[in-house]
C-alpha cells in the first residue's frame, strides 16, 4: 500500500514538473523575441507616437509608455527633440 502510495504520490509530482516547465518554456520563447534598439525623438515626437509605431509586444499603450519611462529612468513623459530613448519590439520569426 506505501508504495502505491509513494507511486502515485511521485507521479503527481512529476505531471505537475512538467505542466510547469512547458508553461516556462513558452514565457521564454516570447522573451527571446524581445529586441531593444535606441530612438532619436524628432521634432513633433511624443512618447504616445512612439508607443505607436514600436509597441508590438502585445501590451496596451499606456503600459508601453510605462515601460520605456522605467527603461529610460525617466519620471515625466516630456521628451525633447534629438534626446535617445531606448525602446522594445518584437520580432516575428
Amino acid at each position: 500500500m506505501r508504495k502505491v502510495f509513494l507511486t502515485f504520490i511521485f507521479t503527481l509530482f512529476l505531471i505537475s514538473f512538467l505542466i510547469g516547465k512547458v508553461d516556462t518554456t513558452r514565457a521564454s520563447l516570447d522573451r527571446e523575441n524581445i529586441r531593444y534598439t535606441s530612438v532619436k525623438v524628432e521634432y513633433g515626437d511624443s512618447l504616445e507616437s512612439i508607443s505607436k509605431k514600436y509597441n508590438n509586444i502585445g501590451i496596451s499603450n499606456d503600459e508601453y509608455i510605462e515601460q520605456v519611462l522605467e527603461m529610460n529612468g525617466m519620471d515625466s513623459k516630456r521628451i525633447h527633440p534629438g534626446c535617445f530613448i531606448l525602446v522594445s519590439y518584437r520580432v516575428d520569426r
